[in-house]
């Protein structure tokens, strides 16, 4: 039992905070036991839990440094702790200065040289400041046995390993290992409700754009489907010629004209070919430029057989295949794909990702593969 009265709770972001920790006290039956002496107050994002006053920080960016660096805390919660930046990480764990203060954290496990394995490290080689608990999915008691088989059929990779087996792991190798052309390049795709492009904007480097058809599945009660149509691929390196964003805005225009395109997701960086299609009444918006979630959840696509290729789509087949991992980054602490002939996966990235339909996007639970209490002061 915590005797001060410095408590707070930290997460990526308030919005996270509410879902992860705040919803299961309140709402969640796992929690049951603390609801008749909590309440949650919106305005301040603070927690009442009996007599103890609980704020909540969101620690998702340096912005927060601001807000860490004057407290001393007496109990702190980071919820998916390894999703804040390292500084954010150095000034929470300096926050611990009174006798017998505690930092509770969950996580997700990153690269073998996090900060924070290091400490996880420290506990098991028996230094009593911290100590440590690993999981992994299969341990999560509140998941169904279905739910349990159905992410390990799907995840590949390095998110197999990260988030099914609980491993601190580098990002390394193919990123669509599992990539089959006999199973997912298909001539005869998902009969379309809807039409949707993505598309990735080159000046010197190519730009491709990549059309897909759109199946919610609920009038065939098969479940969702996208299927990419065809690729439009303009490469200056090959043609030994520039295009005009005007001259790219005609070639998108006509590679679209007899779709009823919904949406076109866009390079955000693009903001001047992005007035060029506009101009031309082609809608389109910008893309949720998140790399790595959207490789997990255009990987998690394939995978579960919801997103297939057509043949006709040369270019995008190459670059999946070719589509590793940049090691020198991993070294780094970053995980990202190797810049190198990924114009039209980008594309498909940007429509995936940033098309939302819920079941389209196979959300990872939150499993805690790793948790870590590090004890203070």
């Amino acid at each position: 039992m915590c005797k001060g009265n410095a408590i707070y709770i930290f997460g990526y972001s308030q919005g996270t905070i509410y879902r992860n920790v705040i919803c299961p006290i309140l709402y969640g039956d796992e929690l049951s036991m603390f609801r008749q002496y909590a309440s949650w107050s919106p305005g301040n994002k603070t927690l009442f839990i009996g007599d103890k006053k609980i704020e909540c920080i969101g620690a998702g960016d340096e912005g927060a440094l601001g807000v860490i660096q004057g407290l001393t805390a007496d109990l702190a919660y980071c919820d998916e702790m390894t999703l804040y930046p390292d500084n954010v990480i150095d000034m929470i764990i300096t926050r611990f200065s009174n006798p017998g203060s505690q930092l509770v954290a969950s996580m997700n496990p990153r690269q073998p040289d996090h900060k924070l394995k290091k400490l996880i490290d420290l506990g098991a080689s028996g230094n009593p400041l911290y100590y440590a608990m690993h999981f992994k999915i299969t341990d999560n008691t509140f998941l169904t046995d279905s739910y349990v088989e159905n992410l390990k059929n799907t995840l590949s990779g390095l998110f197999f390993r990260r988030n099914y087996l609980g491993e601190w792991c580098m990002a390394e190798g193919a990123i669509f290992d599992f990539f089959d052309k006999n199973y997912h390049v298909t001539k005869r795709g998902c009969c379309a409700e809807y039409y949707i492009a993505g598309i990735d904007v080159g000046s010197v480097n190519p730009t491709a754009c990549v059309l897909l058809a759109v199946n919610s599945g609920k009038s065939t009660q098969t479940g969702p489907k996208m299927w990419v149509v065809k690729e439009y691929y303009w490469d200056p390196g090959v043609t030994k010629r520039q295009k005009t964003n005007g001259e790219l805005a005609i070639d998108i225009e006509n590679f679209l004209r007899d779709y009823p395109v919904k949406q076109l997701y866009i390079d955000p960086s693009a903001a001047a070919f992005k007035l060029e299609l506009r101009r031309r009444g082609i809608p389109c918006c910008d893309a949720d430029n998140d790399v790595l979630e959207g490789i997990r959840v255009t990987t998690t696509m394939m995978q579960k057989g919801v997103l297939e290729i057509s043949p006709d789509c040369k270019n995008l087949i190459r670059e999946i295949e070719g589509y590793v991992w940049d090691t020198r980054k991993a070294r780094l602490g970053e995980d990202a794909p190797l810049k190198v002939n990924d114009h039209a996966v980008d594309a498909m990235r940007y429509a995936c990702m940033t098309h939302k339909i819920s079941t389209y996007q196979a959300p990872m639970p939150d499993q805690r593969t790793s948790y870590g209490q590090y004890r203070m002061g």
